[in-house]
């Protein structure tokens, strides 16, 4: 992880010199929507049928280029300009509906605490601010998004980093947990975290724009780490059951215009 980290920084670092001295900057802005999955406590891990579907996310995003002002068939522009932009996001993810799932409370099971696993009902909500780096395949000078009506994909990848504000909730079917403990299975009884909080995510996703006459069709689908096993509310130190972090993929489409285009066109 921290190898990612210093990569794309010696990335930007050792392109930015050469790529600012010729290039002028170009503002794409966007909204994007989709739903969530999360991998969490709840459910079982590696089992994507099992981990707990949510409702929807949306996101109001911008994208900074970096087109070269000087561009010519004797120098060209840098590989940075070429194929890389700059991802910034504001996101919110739905209030997420979260229940044990899976072999452990399935029809037939002999778990000795299946009715308080089965009576467990928790929800996320969070609020997400961060950067990416996309990398695009294509060329930015020659593929449609420029000048090339006649390819209209743009297939890319990136990584990134968020900084996200969440509320974990729970509740029992039980009861009340928080004055009678014992409704919940015995290693989450002390082991809850609800209320405001916030941790740091790294981003990493795959997908691909799709170019119109006026704006760009966004396809993506993310996988996003939580640094932490507590969006979900529940951390329990007691066995290896709960030790993995929690994470979730978020498929999305969007929307987004360049202002340059719109500028003309309006």
């Amino acid at each position: 992880m921290r190898l990612l980290y210093k990569l794309l920084t010696l990335i930007i670092l050792f392109s930015m010199p050469k790529t600012f001295a010729q290039l002028e900057l170009s503002h794409e802005f966007g909204i994007t929507t989709g739903p969530v999955t999360m991998q969490t406590d709840y459910g079982e891990r590696h089992h994507l049928p099992s981990s707990t579907a949510t409702s929807f996310g949306i996101a109001a995003v911008h994208y900074l280029s970096f087109y070269g002002s000087n561009y010519n068939w004797r120098n060209g522009a840098s590989y940075f300009s070429d194929h890389f932009k700059l991802k910034t996001e504001v996101s919110y993810y739905f209030n997420n509906s979260l229940e044990h799932k899976g072999r452990y409370v399935d029809d037939g099971s002999t778990n000795a605490e299946l009715a308080e696993l089965k009576a467990m009902h928790g929800k996320t909500k969070s609020i997400n601010i961060g950067t990416a780096l996309e990398y695009y395949f294509k060329n930015l000078e020659d593929y449609g998004l420029l000048f090339n009506d006649d390819d209209r994909f743009a297939p890319y990848v990136s990584a990134g980093l968020q900084f996200n504000m969440f509320t974990p909730e729970l509740t029992s079917d039980l009861g009340d947990w928080t004055t009678n403990p014992s409704v919940l299975p015995a290693k989450w009884q002390d082991q809850v975290y609800v209320g405001k909080q916030n941790a740091f995510s790294m981003t990493m996703s795959a997908g691909t724009r799709y170019k119109f006459d006026n704006f760009d069709l966004v396809l993506d689908a993310r996988w996003q780490y939580f640094f932490t096993d507590k969006y979900d509310g529940l951390d329990s130190k007691k066995d290896d059951s709960s030790k993995f972090n929690d994470t979730l993929i978020y498929f999305s489409v969007g929307v987004v215009i360049d202002m340059d285009t719109f500028a003309r066109n309006y």
